[in-house]
C-alpha cells in the first residue's frame, strides 16, 4: 500500500517482520482489534498465522480502529504482518512500506541475533530508506518465566524451558537499535504494556521521515521526533503460599481398631474376648467415660503413670542383644542397671509391687448397668506373646450384646460412620441402645428412612465432639496416660495408642524391639515441656496449639525427626503468619529475624518455609543489603545466589529507569534551550541577520537530541 494523503489525512502502511513465533499477530491483534489475551491462551504451542490486511477492506471497526491523530495529525495506520521464516520472499510486503518494525522476543537470544544477521540486511536491499523501529515482544516473560503458575502450565512438546542467560535486558536491545539508527520499544500483549507506544512512535518516525520532503506542511512541523519509552515495571512476586495437607486424625484413629496391641481393656462377650483402647471409647461415648472413670480404674492407670510395669523377655532373646533406641536418648531411658538384666522375670512386674500377684487379682470392681455383666481387674495372657502376662480391665457383656453387635458398634466408635448394610441389624440396634450410642441409633434411623444425607452433619458432629471430649480428658486432665517422656526440663505424660496411631515413627519405637517399647519412662532429649505438649495437642487433635512458650524452629524439628509433615507445616504456616504480622505492626526487625531463620529451616526440611524466606530477602534486597549486610553474606552459596538472581526491582530494571531519566533530563534541557533562543530571536529589533543566531541555535551539534533507545 503506497502512502496516500487524503485532504489533511495521512494513510501509513507499517510492515511487522521478525523471526517465527516471537508474537508479531498478537501484537498486530492487540492494536488493530484490542485483542485481549490470558496466559494459558499465549504459553500454547506456536502455530504459524498472518493477520490478513483485507480487514481493512471488510471490517469497519478494525478501519475505524486504524484511524489516530498524533502531534496534531490524522493518520490511518494499515498494518501488515508476515511470515517469520527466513527463506520467504517478502519483497510484495515491502512494496510500499511507510515504516518497519522488526520484532524479536525479550526470551529468544536467537531472533536478537537475526536481527542484524538476516531481518535489518533484507529490509535494507528493498527499503533503502525506510525508517525502522526495533520492538521486543513478550516482556512479561522476563519475569513469568519464574513464576509456579506458568511453569506449571501445559506448552506443548515443543517447549523450550527460558533459563536466566535466555533474558534479553533493555540494555541490549537498545545496543541493537543504536547499530542499526532505529528507535527501541518493548512491548507485552498480555499486559498490553508498549503496544500503543510502539505504533505511535512508528507514525512519529515516519512522519519525521516525511517532513524533510513535505517541509512547506505545517502540520507536520509539530510532529516530534519518537519519544523514549518508560520501562515496564517488573510486578512485585507475590511470597510464596504455605500449603497444609489435610488432616488424618478420624482415619489414623480408625486404624486402631485393627490394631490391638496396646489395648488396655477386653471385652468378652458370649465367651469371645475383644480388645480396644479405653481412652479412645471415652471420648466417643459417654457409657465408656462413665465406666473407665470409676475410681479403682483410674487408680490403677495413675500408678502405671509412675512405675509402668516393663515388658522383659529372657537376657538371651537376640531382639533384645544391642540394646537398640529408636529416640537417641541416654541410659535412663531404661530404669533397669546391667545387674537387673540378669534377674527380669518373663511376664509383667506387678505395678501395685505385690509379691504374689496371682493371689490377690483378679480384683472385681462394683458396677451396675444392664449392658455389662462385671468389670474385672486381673491377669490375662498376651495374644502376641503367650510367655507374657498383663494386668488390664475385663468387662463381660450382657447376653443382649452379640459379638458380631459389638464389633460394629467399636466400629462406629472408632470412626464414627454407620455402615450402610450390617448382617444383623436389629442386634445392632438393640447393642447401641443398651450402650446409650444415641447418634449410632439417629443415623440408623436415617438410613432406614431413605435420608442418609443426614448423616454426614452428624458424622462431622461426633468427630467435632470427640476432639473437644480428646482436650477435656486426654490433654487437660490427663486420664488414663500410660508412658511418661522425660524432656529437658521435666516430665510430659501421655497415651501409647493416641502416639502409635498418629505417628508411624512412635508406633515403631512401642511396637517393635527397641528399648523405649519396654521403658517405663522414655527419654526424650532436646526438646523441653512446652514443646512436647504442642506435638502432644497436635497428634491428639490434629490442630495447633495457641503456641505459647513454643519455640517453633525447635517443634519444626521434633516434628522432622518424627516424620511428621504436616505439623511441620503448620508450624511453617504459624511463622509465617507472625512475621508477617509482626512486619505490619513494625515491632519488631523482621529481616533480621528471617535471615536467622532460613537456614535452620532447610536443616529441618520447613522447605516450604524456607522458600518463602528467601522470596522475602529477594524482595527487600536493597533494605536488607544497607542493614543486615553482615549476616546477608553469612548466608550459604546457594541463598545468596538465589537472593541475588531473584532481587526486587532486578538489576536490569533499576539500569533502564537510570537510562530513562538520564534521557528524558536531557530532552527536557535541549528543548528549554531551543524555546530561550526562538524568545530571543522574536524579541530582536536590530537589523541584524538574527535568522543565522536562530539557526544557530537549533543546529548546534553539541546540543544534539539523541534518538530514543
Amino acid at each position: 500500500m503506497v502512502n496516500q494523503q487524503q485532504g489533511q489525512n495521512e494513510i501509513i502502511k507499517c510492515v511487522l517482520v521478525g523471526d517465527s513465533g516471537v508474537g508479531k499477530t498478537c501484537l498486530v491483534c492487540a492494536w488493530a482489534c484490542n485483542a485481549k489475551y490470558d496466559l494459558k491462551s499465549l504459553v500454547k504451542s506456536h502455530a504459524a498465522t498472518v493477520w490478513a490486511t483485507d480487514h481493512y477492506r471488510y471490517d469497519k471497526e478494525v478501519l475505524d480502529r486504524s484511524w489516530c491523530e498524533v502531534d496534531g495529525v490524522r493518520v490511518s495506520l494499515r498494518l501488515w504482518d508476515t511470515f517469520g521464516y527466513h527463506d520467504k520472499d517478502r519483497r510484495f510486503a515491502y512494496r510500499g512500506a511507510d515504516v518497519i518494525a522488526i520484532c524479536f522476543s525479550t526470551v529468544r537470544p536467537n531472533s536478537l541475533q537475526n536481527i542484524k544477521k538476516i531481518w535489518y540486511p533484507e529490509i535494507r536491499r528493498f527499503c533503502p530508506t525506510t525508517p525502522i523501529v526495533l520492538v521486543g515482544t513478550q516482556v512479561d516473560l522476563r519475569f513469568l518465566h519464574k513464576d509456579d503458575d506458568y511453569m506449571s502450565m501445559q506448552k506443548g512438546l515443543l517447549y523450550k524451558p527460558i533459563g536466566e542467560k535466555d533474558v534479553i535486558t533493555p540494555e541490549l536491545g537498545r545496543d541493537v537499535a543504536k547499530d542499526i539508527g532505529a528507535p527501541y520499544y518493548e512491548t507485552s500483549v498480555l499486559t498490553h504494556h508498549g503496544v500503543e507506544d510502539v505504533f505511535i512512535n512508528s507514525i512519529r518516525a515516519f512522519l519525521i521521515e516525511s517532513r524533510k520532503i513535505k517541509f512547506w506542511n505545517a502540520q507536520l512541523r509539530k510532529v516530534q521526533r519518537p519519544l523514549i519509552q518508560p520501562p515496564m515495571m517488573m510486578p512485585r512476586p507475590p511470597l510464596p503460599k504455605v500449603t497444609v495437607p489435610p488432616a488424618t486424625l478420624h482415619d489414623d484413629l480408625s486404624q486402631l481398631l485393627y490394631n490391638q496391641a496396646e489395648g488396655d481393656v477386653v471385652f468378652v462377650i458370649h465367651a469371645l474376648c475383644i480388645r480396644a483402647h479405653k481412652i479412645c471409647l471415652m471420648v466417643a461415648s459417654e457409657f465408656f467415660e462413665e465406666l473407665f472413670s470409676l475410681e479403682p480404674l483410674s487408680i490403677l492407670h495413675r500408678q502405671k503413670k509412675v512405675t509402668q510395669p516393663v515388658r522383659t523377655r529372657a537376657p538371651s532373646d537376640p531382639r533384645h542383644h544391642d540394646e537398640e533406641r529408636l529416640l537417641e536418648s541416654d541410659q535412663e531411658s531404661v530404669t533397669m542397671t546391667d545387674s537387673d538384666a540378669s534377674e527380669r522375670p518373663t511376664v509383667y512386674v506387678n505395678d501395685i509391687e505385690l509379691t504374689e500377684p496371682y493371689e490377690t487379682y483378679p480384683v472385681t470392681v462394683p458396677y451396675s448397668h444392664p449392658a455389662v455383666k462385671s468389670v474385672e481387674i486381673k491377669y490375662i495372657m498376651d495374644p502376641f506373646d503367650p510367655t507374657l502376662h498383663q494386668l488390664q480391665t475385663v468387662v463381660t457383656m450382657c447376653d443382649g450384646v452379640t459379638p458380631s453387635a459389638f464389633q460394629h458398634v467399636l466400629d462406629f466408635l472408632y470412626t464414627g460412620v454407620v455402615k450402610e448394610h450390617y448382617d444383623t441389624w436389629d442386634e445392632v440396634r438393640v447393642a447401641a441402645s443398651l450402650l446409650n450410642i444415641t447418634d449410632m441409633l439417629v443415623m440408623m434411623s436415617n438410613m432406614t428412612s431413605n435420608e442418609e444425607f443426614l448423616n454426614e452433619a452428624l458424622r462431622r458432629e461426633f468427630h467435632e465432639a470427640r476432639c473437644v471430649k480428646l482436650r477435656r480428658l486426654a490433654l487437660q486432665r490427663e486420664l488414663l496416660t500410660d508412658i511418661t517422656f522425660k524432656l529437658d526440663d521435666g516430665l510430659v505424660s501421655a497415651h501409647k495408642p493416641l502416639l502409635m496411631a498418629r505417628c508411624e515413627m512412635m508406633f515403631a519405637m512401642f511396637n517393635s524391639d527397641f528399648v523405649e517399647s519396654s521403658a517405663e519412662m522414655v527419654s526424650f532429649p532436646g526438646i523441653n515441656c512446652d514443646t512436647f505438649r504442642a506435638l502432644r495437642e497436635y497428634l491428639y487433635t490434629a490442630e495447633q496449639s495457641d503456641m505459647t512458650g513454643v519455640d517453633c524452629i525447635q517443634l519444626i524439628e521434633v516434628a522432622n525427626r518424627l516424620c511428621l509433615p504436616r505439623l511441620v507445616s503448620l508450624t511453617e504456616l504459624f511463622i509465617v503468619k507472625e512475621l508477617l504480622k509482626a512486619e505490619k505492626d513494625e515491632e519488631e526487625d523482621v529481616l533480621e529475624e528471617i535471615l536467622l531463620i532460613l537456614e535452620p529451616a532447610e536443616l529441618h526440611n520447613a522447605s516450604q518455609l524456607a522458600k518463602w524466606c528467601r522470596r522475602y530477602l529477594a524482595l527487600h534486597y536493597k533494605e536488607i543489603h544497607q542493614k543486615h549486610g553482615k549476616l546477608l553474606k553469612g548466608l550459604h552459596k546457594e541463598n545468596l545466589d538465589f537472593i541475588e538472581n531473584n532481587r526486587w526491582p532486578p538489576v536490569w530494571y533499576l539500569k533502564d529507569l537510570d537510562h530513562y531519566e538520564r534521557v528524558s533530563q536531557h530532552l527536557s534541557r535541549c528543548e528549554q534551550r531551543q524555546v530561550q533562543d526562538f524568545n530571543r530571536w522574536l524579541r530582536c529589533s536590530a537589523g541584524c541577520l538574527c535568522f543565522s543566531r536562530r539557526g544557530r541555535a537549533r543546529f548546534n551539534r553539541d546540543e544534539s537530541i539523541e534518538m530514543p533507545i
